[in-house]
């Protein structure tokens, strides 16, 4: 009887410690090389595949991109690179050139059109 009641103290407190996540973060990118809609699209896309990435919205018009993510799986400059992996500058982060020549006329900077 001891045995199985210790079996399953070890088990409570196992499972308590496993169920305890960090809170997301949220943190905003200033990408100055979204342009448009399809942008934004690629963006959003790309990041749904990044680990520990919860949620992308990108505000094309403030050229600001808002991504929530997991501090124990991913960190910010992990996700300035996907951004920048994906063909847009994140801060201080340029663009990827292979990704950028791939992207559509109208998603590249207005000097390259």
């Amino acid at each position: 009887m001891r045995v199985i009641i210790s079996i399953f103290i070890c088990l409570f407190f196992a499972i308590s410690t496993n169920g305890q996540q960090q809170k997301p973060v949220t943190v905003k990118i200033s990408t100055p090389t979204v342009q448009c809609e399809k942008c934004k699209k690629r963006i959003e896309d790309y990041m749904k595949v990044e680990e520990g990435v919860l949620k992308t919205v990108v505000d094309f018009k403030q050229k600001r991109t808002t991504v929530t993510y997991l501090l124990d799986r991913t960190n910010l400059e992990n996700i300035k690179t996907a951004i920048a992996n994906c063909g847009y500058d994140a801060e201080d982060v340029k663009a990827e050139p292979d990704m950028y020549a791939k992207l559509p006329t109208c998603c590249k900077k207005p000097a390259d059109q």
